[in-house]
């Protein structure tokens, strides 16, 4: 009887969390945010649950940054930070994870990505990085930026230089094959996987697109980045790794797509085009670099 009254109750709990979780990607889908602002420096919320800006807390955030552009790394911003007698959002002491999830942060420049985050398992009720086994939606302009993109993108790119000085730089093979495509479609400009992204969640003409993950991670300042429609990427009898590339031919975007494989075989110097017109092809001169490890 004990047997199976747990069962029963181990049932309705993961029925539970389905149906949380259901709702939960509602919202993400219509562009709804779910955050405390309690445990976000920088923030509040107004009557409406929009975003603005605290003051106080946004100088805190400006401090951060500006520090780590001029060359403090986060064990030092963070040690200063406690010098200085300033607690954490959640009146803690800084710690260097801290520091640094602040930096990564898109929300400082605007943005928000929803549902970075996602929880596998009902049970075990943690919650692990989305590395593109559920639907992300990244919306632009969202709220009131305390970093401007300039300087979020300036901020990407030395954590990815720092980053790739220690060796720390990620492994791609995290990434899971949910979509028939993911693994499958490459940036002719740095090399990087191509990334589903579903873009214009809140709007009725959402689509669906593959972006190149540099760009994605680290702003146009590391990659200016590779895009296709998810709908154009379908037609596509895709047999093998391909790379992607962007060709403008009178004023339209077409796309040239090559055998990854026997690209990775021939290494080679080609122009970057940004028109195609009477044989010229301005653009500059650069070796096309193979999977980036991200």
């Amino acid at each position: 009887m004990l047997t199976v009254l747990s069962s029963f109750a181990q049932e309705e709990s993961k029925n539970i969390s389905e149906n949380i979780k259901w709702a939960i990607r509602k919202k993400f889908e219509r562009g709804e945010l779910m955050i405390n602002t309690q445990r976000f420096l920088g923030y509040d919320k107004d009557e409406h649950g929009n975003l603005i800006i605290n003051e106080a807390e946004a100088e805190i955030v400006r401090r951060i940054f500006a520090e780590y552009l001029r060359g403090k790394g986060v064990f030092t911003i963070a040690k200063d930070l406690n010098a200085s007698g300033i607690p954490t959002v959640a009146g803690g002491r800084w710690q260097e994870s801290t520091i640094l999830n602040m930096l990564k942060n898109e929300k400082y420049k605007g943005d928000v990505l929803l549902q970075k985050y996602y929880t596998p398992d009902h049970l075990k009720k943690s919650t692990v990085p989305n590395s593109g086994e559920l639907d992300s939606y990244y919306i632009e302009n969202n709220h009131p930026s305390i970093i401007s993109e300039k300087h979020w993108d300036a901020v990407q790119k030395e954590l990815r230089v720092r980053a790739e000085s220690k060796g720390n730089v990620g492994d791609t093979s995290k990434y899971q094959n949910r979509y028939l495509m993911t693994g499958m479609l490459y940036c002719g400009k740095c090399g990087a996987t191509l990334r589903r992204r579903t873009w214009n969640s809140k709007l009725p003409f959402r689509k669906i697109v593959w972006q190149c993950s540099t760009y994605i991670k680290n702003g146009k300042s590391a990659c200016s980045g590779t895009r296709i429609d998810d709908e154009v990427a379908g037609r596509l009898d895709i047999k093998e790794e391909i790379i992607v590339q962007e060709v403008i031919k009178n004023g339209k975007k077409t796309y040239r797509y090559t055998s990854k494989h026997k690209f990775d075989e021939q290494p080679r110097t080609v122009r970057t085009p940004e028109k195609e017109n009477g044989g010229l092809l301005p653009g500059i001169d650069r070796p096309i670099r193979t999977v980036i490890k991200l």
